[in-house]
């Protein structure tokens, strides 16, 4: 059963300011995700949150270890417990400079800016950009959500950047909710993205508060990417056409 949100005339935050974020409030695990492009496997996904301090500070440590066909990535991140800011990351793309694909990346963010080299087989590359106000890490959009106070007819705005796609204004909104048919148990349904017409639709379970995965169309006749949880995995196989 799903319930769907008319979001026009509430709004629970403005576009202008960043969302106060609850990190403190997910849970702390491994979470085991299987990547479907219309139906068929096409790679897996490991994540997992751990509980930690850096220097006094209370931080989430996140590693992500994802396999693709032909593609090896391992990512790993410090963040502030509370908002979730970035505070280092280190992530490496194939196992040796004769990988096509092959890079080691190395990140430190503060207040002001965000500093770092991205090696690749085609030589290094130094990285320098400066920060107007608080900025998270786009490649950790799925934990930043399910850290949102998500609410019916919520619309957030998080300022993002990443290595390899510069800075984007994400728009976050609640469109609905559903209770998943494998647990029983509630989730919201989030859009996301940095284009209006082109937004992700991902699935946060209420509590405890995490992603579940998310729905993403291509733009090609029956081509649709989705991550699924395990265990249990979402039992999908398209994107919503009626949305």
């Amino acid at each position: 059963m799903k319930r769907l949100f008319l979001t026009a005339a509430c709004l629970v935050l403005t576009a202008a300011a960043p969302p106060p974020m609850q990190g403190e409030r997910l849970e702390a695990g491994a979470t085991y995700f299987v990547l479907k492009m219309d139906g068929q496997e096409n790679g897996r996904l490991w994540r997992v949150l751990r509980k930690t301090e850096l220097n006094g500070r209370r931080v989430w440590d996140i590693v992500f270890h994802l396999k693709l066909v032909g593609r090896e990535v391992r990512a790993h991140y410090v963040v502030d417990r509370a908002s979730l800011l970035p505070i280092m990351m280190d992530g490496t793309r194939g196992r040796d400079r004769s990988d096509r694909n092959w890079e080691r990346i190395r990140l430190r963010y503060d207040a002001r800016r965000i500093w770092g080299t991205r090696e690749s087989s085609s030589g290094s590359k130094r990285i320098s950009v400066a920060l107007n106000g608080p900025t998270w890490d786009g490649h950790l959009l799925g934990v930043m959500l399910a850290a949102l106070p998500l609410a019916e007819g919520g619309r957030y705005t998080l300022p993002t950047w990443q290595y390899d796609g510069g800075k984007k204004q994400i728009t976050a909104e609640v469109v609905g909710d559903i209770v998943a048919s494998y647990d029983g148990k509630p989730a919201w349904l989030v859009e996301a993205g940095d284009d209006p017409s082109d937004r992700v639709r991902y699935e946060i379970a209420r509590s405890p508060r995490a992603e579940r995965g998310y729905k993403e169309d291509l733009h090609a006749p029956g081509c649709v990417r989705i991550w699924e949880t395990s265990e249990a995995v979402l039992h999908v196989s398209r994107l919503e056409r009626g949305r």
